[in-house]
């Protein structure tokens, strides 16, 4: 007689079989990469992957994640994680998973810009609000909390979130609109700088990085239609600025080219 299988027994068979193919090279660099499935950090996880470094790729639906298993095929110190990071559930389990793993560089790249008709005055939808600190600031926050010992662990000990530009004075509040972003990067900007001032004893490096106008879903939400610059191009040079940072730019918001922006 079959036994039906409990709720997610299916996908963490799945999971656990993808895992075991994984070759983590104990020599190399690790990078933690949330939002891996699509435009940056898809990237991300190509490009560290090329660089040789242990990759650690999440996304919310790694079977689904077409691009990202192809870029497995190729590298085996790829590994491809579910982690939704709205969760606690999810990101306590990641991180039982990875417990003593040393993560040199913590990205935090998932984030949304949520949908920007319910962001204007005329039409708040504060469920929609919710949603976008959810995912935007206390997803970050989360994940960012459950990796410091990994971090710790590590040769380079940083953390690193990207954007934030939306999130200042000068840069939010030059246009109206788009409220539950800007909101959404100010509170961040000010989570991360909290951390880092916290954690400023220990060597760890945490540093908000503005990617540019980058050619994504994220900027086609945004209703931009100006210039932009390809996912491969920023991602290129926010990796290059990451492997670069000087201590004096700890708790900044800086751009991918190393210029800072104040908030």
């Amino acid at each position: 007689m079959n036994k039906s299988r409990p709720p997610g027994q299916a996908e963490k068979s799945s999971q656990l079989a993808q895992r075991s193919k994984v070759r983590f090279d104990a020599a190399a660099p690790t990078v933690l990469i949330t939002g891996a499935n699509r435009g940056l950090g898809l990237e991300f996880a190509r490009q560290y992957a090329a660089l040789g470094w242990n990759v650690i790729a999440t996304c919310r639906e790694p079977e689904l994640a077409a691009e990202l298993l192809a870029i497995k095929a190729l590298h085996p110190q790829v590994s491809i994680d579910q982690l939704d990071i709205t969760r606690d559930d999810q990101v306590a389990d990641l991180a039982r998973l990875y417990a003593g793993m040393p993560v040199d560089v913590l990205l935090n790249n998932a984030g949304i810009y949520g949908t920007l008709a319910e962001q204007s005055l005329a039409s708040f939808n504060f469920e929609e609000l919710k949603r976008v600190f959810d995912i935007n600031t206390i997803g970050a926050l989360r994940v960012s909390q459950a990796f410091i010992d990994n971090v710790l662990a590590s040769e380079q000990k940083k953390i690193i979130s990207l954007g934030g530009g939306m999130g200042t004075q000068s840069i939010g509040s030059a246009f109206g609109g788009h409220y539950f972003m800007k909101m959404s990067k100010a509170a961040h900007l000010m989570a991360m700088g909290v951390m880092q001032t916290e954690l400023k004893d220990t060597g760890i490096k945490i540093v908000m990085i503005s990617p540019g106008r980058v050619d994504t879903q994220l900027m086609r939400d945004s209703g931009w239609t100006g210039a932009s610059i390809s996912a491969a191009e920023s991602a290129a040079k926010v990796i290059a600025c990451i492997a670069s940072l000087s201590p004096q730019m700890n708790g900044r918001l800086i751009m991918y080219d190393g210029t800072v922006l104040p908030w």
